[in-house]
C-alpha cells in the first residue's frame, strides 16, 4: 500500500474554514457561509487613515494703517494743503473716588474750633472783670485825695443817679485835686456789681445824672488797657466848664466829673484813676 506524498504545510488544506478575525463567526445559512468563505482567501492588507492635509500657514499681514480723511463741515471752504486733524482723544478712564472722611473730619475741627474760640473770647471779660473791688484810699499820680465834707456831699448827691435803680451793690465815692492847679477837682463815684451789659447801662446813667448836671455831646473815648466801655461828654461845674467821663465793665461801673479839664485831658486822667482804685478778682 502506497503512502500519499508527504504535504507540505503550505500545501496542506485545511479541513474546515478557520477564522482568524477577532470578532464571532456569524450564524446563518449556507448563504452567509459561502459570503464568509469568499473573504477567506483575499491577501491582508494594513489599513491606513486618509487624514487631511494640514492648511498652509498663513503669514501674519501687519494691521492696516489708519487714513486720517479731513471731513469739512458745511459752509467751510477746502482744507489747507498738509492739514491733519489732532490725535483723537483718550478713552475716558475710570477715577477713583475720593474719601470724603478728611473733609468731614477738618469741618467738624473747624467747626469746634471755631465754636470754643467763640465762646471763649464771649466768656472770658466775664470772669477776668467780675468780681471786681475799689479801693478808694489808694493813691492816684498827680492828685490829691481831698477829704473835706462839701466835696463829699456833692459827690453823694451825683452818686444817686447812678445806683438808685440797682440793688446788691457796693457804692463809693472820692475826690481829688490837681496838684499843678488848686481848682481843678474830680468827683468819682460808682459802684461795684455784675454789669450785664456794660454799654447800655453806661449810656443810661449818664442820661441819668444829666437831670442834676448839664451833659452834651456825649462820646465814645479809649478805655484803656482795663477794656469795658468808657464816654466822655462837655459839661459844667459850680459855674465852671467841666467835663463828665464814665467806665463800665461787667465788675464795676462809675461817672466821674472833671473841673477845668478838657475832653482828651479828663480821658486820660480817667484811665489813671481807674488802673489805681480798682481790684480784679
Amino acid at each position: 500500500m502506497t503512502q500519499p506524498p508527504d504535504e507540505s504545510p503550505t500545501q496542506r488544506q485545511p479541513a474546515s474554514p478557520t477564522w482568524v478575525g477577532s470578532a464571532a463567526v456569524p450564524p446563518g445559512g449556507s448563504r452567509r457561509r459561502r459570503q464568509w468563505e469568499d473573504t477567506l482567501d483575499l491577501p491582508s492588507q494594513p489599513r491606513t487613515l486618509d487624514l487631511p492635509a494640514a492648511p498652509p500657514q498663513r503669514q501674519q499681514q501687519p494691521p492696516p494703517r489708519i487714513q486720517y480723511v479731513p471731513v469739512v463741515p458745511p459752509g467751510y471752504g477746502p482744507m489747507p494743503p498738509g492739514y491733519r486733524p489732532g490725535p483723537f482723544p483718550p478713552p475716558p478712564q475710570f477715577r477713583r473716588r475720593r474719601r470724603k472722611w478728611p473733609w468731614v473730619m477738618l469741618f467738624l475741627l473747624v467747626l469746634c474750633a471755631g465754636c470754643c474760640g467763640g465762646s471763649y473770647a464771649w466768656a472770658r471779660p466775664w470772669w477776668v472783670q467780675y468780681p471786681a473791688s475799689v479801693n478808694v484810699d489808694a493813691g492816684v499820680a498827680g492828685l490829691t485825695r481831698l477829704t473835706d465834707a462839701g466835696s463829699k456831699k456833692t459827690a453823694e448827691q451825683l452818686q444817686t443817679a447812678l445806683t438808685s435803680d440797682h440793688l446788691d451793690e457796693a457804692g463809693f465815692t472820692v475826690a481829688y485835686q490837681d496838684t499843678n492847679d488848686g481848682r481843678a477837682k474830680i468827683l468819682v463815684f460808682g459802684a461795684t456789681r455784675l454789669v450785664t451789659d456794660p454799654s447800655r447801662d453806661l449810656e443810661a446813667s449818664l442820661q441819668k445824672l444829666g437831670t442834676k448836671i448839664q451833659v452834651q455831646n456825649v462820646r465814645e473815648v479809649d478805655p484803656g488797657v482795663l477794656g469795658g466801655e468808657q464816654r466822655c461828654a462837655a459839661s459844667r461845674l459850680d459855674g465852671r466848664a467841666a467835663t463828665v467821663c464814665g467806665w463800665a465793665d461787667h465788675g464795676v461801673i462809675a461817672i466821674a466829673v472833671f473841673a477845668g479839664k478838657t475832653v482828651d485831658e479828663a480821658s486820660r486822667s480817667m484811665q489813671s484813676i481807674r488802673a489805681a482804685i480798682v481790684n480784679r478778682g
